[in-house]
């Protein structure tokens, strides 16, 4: 069985033979290859070659896109910072205010700065891994999304004290996600993770992604032709993982590493898949023996279940990751199919 096949069949809910893992491994694509992250996320072809060491070295269940929200905020306006050990990150917003935001014009996914890339990239890891290797694309969340073009403080601030102006915002931004998702599915991605911070507990309660965020989700998913996974950016979701099901396309949903797994499975239901919940900020410090037994732990909390991916729970990780970490991730997953690490 491949990796896509066994992907694909367990988020379908068929028989595979181990669980999935997958490990966002982008800025680490370019330290197998020695190539610095400035030309890792500009050149796609360097891209592609740091999937394929990445896919070579550890054989994880995925290769990715470029995982580059600076593009998306470069896009509308915004500067870049670059740095030597960890992707690029937004400098400064285009503008500092939501009403401003309302004057920009959306970016075009085939000609607005580095999106033409990362689309480039996405369609190279096409043609070498397509239905062999899940091709993973990833996109920040509608309600989220503003956060790139205006900054995360303005953004809720908007939300907080002007709910208008803020719906009037996700409603102009709104096109743009669809396009952006669709045209990473178009240059040939199997699935999208969306990274939508309004539904970690960190940066928004219950009741305002209920009332703003939910709704705006709802709209933007149905108009997205291909399936999604819900991610919570490295935060809480179990406190709206509930309210998730139903979501046009939602295909699974990561759980954060402070969220409970088996609380998880009741709120999500038996059918969604759940993705995670390891705390890849402790990759690095963690021995490979402790990050085994971790992910052992995860595997007989909901494994069991089925309809279980395991996976970090947030965004890359660390380049001071030790490889024998890696690997012992494959080999938990290895070993509890094997029966090794079932109960008794």
């Amino acid at each position: 069985m491949n990796a896509y096949q066994r992907l694909m069949g367990t988020l379908t809910g068929q028989p595979v033979d181990r669980v999935p893992v997958l490990a966002v491994l982008g800025a680490y694509g370019g330290k197998l290859t020695n190539t610095g992250l400035p030309t890792l996320y500009r050149d796609p072809a360097a891209w592609l070659a740091g999937q394929q060491a990445a896919q070579e070295s550890f054989g994880f269940d995925l290769v990715m896109s470029p995982f580059d929200y600076s593009a998306i905020a470069e896009a509308f306006g915004g500067t870049v910072t670059w740095f030597d050990d960890q992707p690029p990150n937004m400098k400064r917003p285009a503008v500092d205010n939501a009403q401003a935001a309302l004057k920009l014009p959306l970016p075009d996914p085939a000609r607005s700065g580095r999106l033409p890339a990362i689309l480039a990239s996405t369609r190279m890891l096409a043609t070498q891994y397509k239905e062999t290797v899940p091709i993973i694309g990833v996109v920040p969340g509608p309600a989220i999304l503003p956060s790139l073009v205006i900054g995360l403080g303005p953004w809720m601030e908007t939300i907080l004290f002007d709910q208008p102006t803020a719906r009037e915002l996700l409603e102009h931004t709104g096109p743009f996600f669809v396009a952006w998702c669709n045209a990473l599915l178009q240059a040939g991605a199997d699935c999208l993770v969306v990274t939508e911070g309004m539904a970690a507990a960190e940066i928004a309660p219950r009741s305002l992604f209920a009332e703003l965020a939910l709704p705006h989700l709802r709209s933007t998913f149905a108009q997205v032709q291909g399936p999604k996974v819900m991610h919570q950016t490295g935060g809480s979701i179990n406190h709206t993982l509930d309210l998730l099901p139903g979501l046009a396309g939602l295909a699974a949903v990561a759980i954060g590493s402070k969220d409970d797994l088996a609380q998880a499975r009741t709120l999500a239901g038996p059918d969604l898949n759940l993705i995670g919940n390891l705390d890849n900020l402790s990759f690095s410090s963690l021995s490979a023996d402790e990050l085994y037994h971790k992910a052992m732990a995860c595997l007989r909390s909901a494994a069991p279940a089925g309809h279980y991916i395991l996976a970090n729970a947030g965004a890359d990780i660390a380049l001071t990751t030790p490889p024998e970490n890696l690997h012992a991730l494959l080999a938990a997953s290895s070993d509890y199919a094997a029966g090794k690490g079932c109960p008794a």
